[in-house]
């Protein structure tokens, strides 16, 4: 699947294009640089007419066809229903072929089977960062948007996530900050700055040192493994 954007620009974006052909990518970026309003107008959440996908403008797709090729799973849980417990929020999620044997699966995994009757509203940041994780496997779209996927969660369940991103057979775009966890996947890197794409290209490149160090100076280093911020 062919995924266009074509000269995008908001209040908060400047003519923005790229192509995601049947590949994952990273789309990263500091606080602020635009990154969510873009996640939003690839699945038609912000409405423009410079997305396309297989050439067909994103607009004109019935809800049908869009839920079988995209989703978008934000960064924080937002429920309409308070009284709706994890179950029932992740049987709502079961599309484009999954199963309640594949909830099941995804909840062991993911070790949130002693929430699934526990109201949505009641969840801690981190268990709702997980049951949207959850919720966006379940759904089974051709290519996913994971808004900032590792907020809120402690390092063994980071760690938990990037496999269970690496091994997922659905395409996907990361949404990020996180320097390392754009490292460790390796895919394709967009770099927005101040609501501009001023990289696109392998990580191979991206983290190439003299590169790295024209973006981020000496404000960030690698230390033990990590990139981590110099303060001194």
């Amino acid at each position: 699947m062919k995924l266009s954007v074509d000269n995008l620009s908001t209040p908060f974006l400047k003519g923005i294009s790229f192509e995601v052909h049947d590949e994952n990518a990273v789309i990263l970026g500091s606080n602020g640089a635009g990154k969510t309003t873009l996640a939003k107008a690839l699945v038609g959440l912000y409405e423009t007419s410079s997305v396309l996908v297989e050439g067909e403008k994103l607009a004109s797709l019935g809800s049908g066809r869009r839920a079988q090729l995209l989703n978008f799973v934000p960064s924080g849980l937002d429920v309409f229903d308070e009284y709706i417990d994890a179950e029932a929020f992740l049987n709502l999620s079961l599309l484009n072929g999954s199963t309640p044997d594949d909830l099941e699966t995804v909840m062991a995994r993911l070790n949130i089977t002693g929430i699934r009757n526990t109201p949505c509203r009641c969840l801690s940041s981190g268990e709702s960062q997980l049951l949207l994780f959850a919720g966006g496997l379940l759904h089974n779209a051709r290519l996913t948007i994971f808004d900032e996927p590792t907020a809120n969660l402690d390092s063994d369940k980071k760690i938990k996530l990037f496999g269970m991103l690496k091994e997922h057979l659905g395409w996907k775009i990361i949404i990020t900050h996180d320097l390392n966890l754009a490292y460790r996947l390796g895919y394709r890197i967009l770099y927005l700055r101040e609501g501009e794409l001023v990289f696109d290209g392998s990580a191979t490149d991206f983290f190439e040192e003299s590169h790295f160090r024209s973006l981020f100076g000496e404000s960030i280093c690698w230390v033990g493994g990590h990139f981590v911020v110099n303060y001194g």
